[in-house]
């Protein structure tokens, strides 16, 4: 049949007014005989017009093909098998004039307003074969599977992600589970692969979508993929699958530690050697050296940052506590003792926001330990500080009360002083400037004097009665903070009792002072006044005078 072939309506109109031009003077009988032979010229034409799957799949290629194939799709007088076969043609033509999926979509669209039922019928003969065509069966041979998915199984994986709103309860989940192994099949290439991301549509299809990307984590992934599939299963998963997922992470992590997994990578390694050498021997010392890196990159940028998305399961928060509390043995070589260090970082960072008060004690072992490292130290100061529990003080007033002038002992009393201000609050204060060191010799930094100040300002209510009598302390350092809280929480009457101490003589003691040329109280008061200032000339709404709410944990000092 050709490409302008005229419709079965359009014929019969034109039958008909032939037979009417034999004019209304012909007798009755001849006007009958004329119309029984319009019809049977009609119905002898319209067989002979019939569309067939075979002129479907012509009409892949032709011009006006789509646009014929969409007629056909929406027609209810054509027999539903061909209209599911010209919906899979849309999806199957190799058109770069014609975007099918689009035209594929618009048209069961316009069905689905007709009637809902016939869309899900439509939709539902389809799945059989958009499965096919999403397994790559049908190019598997002209198709490498390690170039990434073909073309024709990408447009079938968006066109059957777009159909999933027309299918019938019955089989949306199937269809859903389909779409999504598509992507679980070869993650990593697959990711970006069509008009819509595995991110998108995990995002859009939700919790069932988010159960079946489980399948798809593997220790052997890059570590980038198995980063993003935790990710989208913390903020799209139900419970049960989170809990699963959080066990097959404990699993990988487990496994990236043993043997089996740095023989594999050993084998890769000696592999890419060889092929770049030319040569069968290879020097096993450096595959060793090279695959133990590598294992380290595969934890510490794969297999801990997605445990960080699932953190909240006792499972994975427990293993990452776990991994925080295992130091280096005594023996091992620095590098190594380096890396296993560099877990422990990454452990601990892994559990921002998800650390228990259960585990309290744990963090202080390890942040108030002198042999571990200050990262581990600083991270594990960190998951204190979201645990936010007073019973952590107690253990916190020895740091504070460190008279120690060397420069990690004078940031950890920094540290640990923050950490005690943020968990008590304004009722705190009073007892903590009676517990900073007051001996002779002990020195103070203007980071650390600053971030006491700026911690107490940020203190839902500020103790500004108690810091304005500060400033008639005997004691320098305890008017430099008064000094600096009132810059940030201070009025315009606070500005004469400040200029009172322009003229004070006694030294800051602390190697930082003199490169910011505050080498006297006096010094600092002049630079606190002109702050003050400064804020108070700004607009009201840019200047709060009144309490603001808690910044939160101290922030950390890496």
């Amino acid at each position: 049949m050709g490409e302008d072939v005229m419709g079965p309506v359009q014929f019969a109109q034109c039958i008909l007014g032939r037979t009417a031009e034999a004019g209304p003077h012909e007798p009755p009988r001849r006007r009958s005989w004329a119309f029984v032979l319009a019809l049977m010229t009609f119905a002898t034409v319209l067989a002979g017009c019939k569309v067939t799957s075979e002129d479907v799949q012509s009409w892949k290629g032709t011009v006006k093909g789509p646009r014929k194939i969409v007629a056909v799709l929406k027609a209810q007088r054509y027999p539903l098998e061909l209209r599911t076969e010209a919906a899979l043609a849309l999806i199957e033509m190799e058109r770069r004039d014609v975007d099918g999926i689009a035209q594929l979509q618009q048209a069961v669209q316009v069905v689905k307003s007709r009637d809902p039922d016939e869309s899900k019928r439509l939709v539902d003969g389809m799945i059989p074969r958009l499965r096919e065509l999403m397994s790559g069966a049908d190019n598997a041979q002209e198709h490498e599977e390690s170039a990434g998915p073909s073309e024709l199984s990408t447009r079938a994986k968006d066109a059957a992600y777009l159909l999933i709103p027309f299918t019938s309860e019955e089989q949306r989940p199937g269809l859903i589970d389909a779409v999504v192994g598509w992507y679980v099949v070869d993650f990593n290439r697959r990711a970006l692969s069509g008009n819509y991301s595995a991110e998108q549509v995990v995002g859009s299809l939700g919790a069932r979508a988010a159960s079946i990307l489980v399948d798809a984590l593997s220790a052997q992934m890059p570590q980038q993929a198995l980063v993003k599939i935790a990710q989208m299963i913390g903020q799209q998963g139900d419970d049960a699958t989170k809990a699963r997922a959080a066990e097959r992470l404990v699993a990988i992590e487990q496994e990236m530690e043993g043997t089996e997994f740095l023989d594999w990578l050993k084998g890769k390694i000696r592999t890419q050697i060889q092929q770049r050498s030319g040569s069968q021997e290879v020097n096993e010392a450096r595959v060793n050296a090279v695959a133990t890196l590598n294992r380290e990159k595969f934890i510490n940028e794969g297999a801990l940052p997605a445990m960080k998305y699932l953190a909240a399961q006792e499972s994975v928060r427990g293993r990452l506590l776990t991994i925080a509390q295992t130091a280096p043995a005594a023996n091992l070589p620095g590098p190594i003792a380096g890396l296993i260090n560099t877990r422990r970082t990454n452990a601990l960072k892994a559990l921002e926001g998800n650390a228990s008060e259960a585990q309290l004690s744990q963090f202080l072992a390890i942040a108030l330990a002198d042999s571990n490292p200050s990262g581990v130290r600083d991270y594990a100061f960190d998951r204190i500080g979201d645990i936010r529990s007073q019973a952590a003080i107690p253990r916190l007033w020895p740091l504070v009360q460190s008279a120690d002038n060397d420069t990690g002992k004078k940031r950890l009393r920094w540290r640990g002083g923050e950490l005690v201000l943020a968990i008590g609050g304004n009722t705190i204060v009073g007892r903590f400037l009676t517990k900073l060191p007051s001996d002779r010799e002990v020195t103070y930094e203007p980071e650390e004097l600053e971030g006491y100040a700026t911690r107490m300002s940020q203190m839902t209510q500020p103790p500004v009665a108690l810091m304005r009598r500060q400033l008639r302390s005997s004691k320098w350092f305890l008017r430099v903070i008064a000094l600096r809280f009132l810059q940030r929480r201070g009025t315009e009457a606070d500005k004469r009792a400040m200029r009172r101490l322009v003229d004070d003589s006694d030294a800051t003691a602390g190697t930082g002072w003199a490169r910011l040329e505050q080498e006297t109280v006096g010094k600092v008061a002049a630079d606190a006044i002109h702050q003050l200032e400064e804020r108070l000339a700004q607009p009201a709404a840019d200047n709060p005078t009144t309490a603001t709410p808690d910044a939160g944990a101290p922030a950390g000092s890496h």
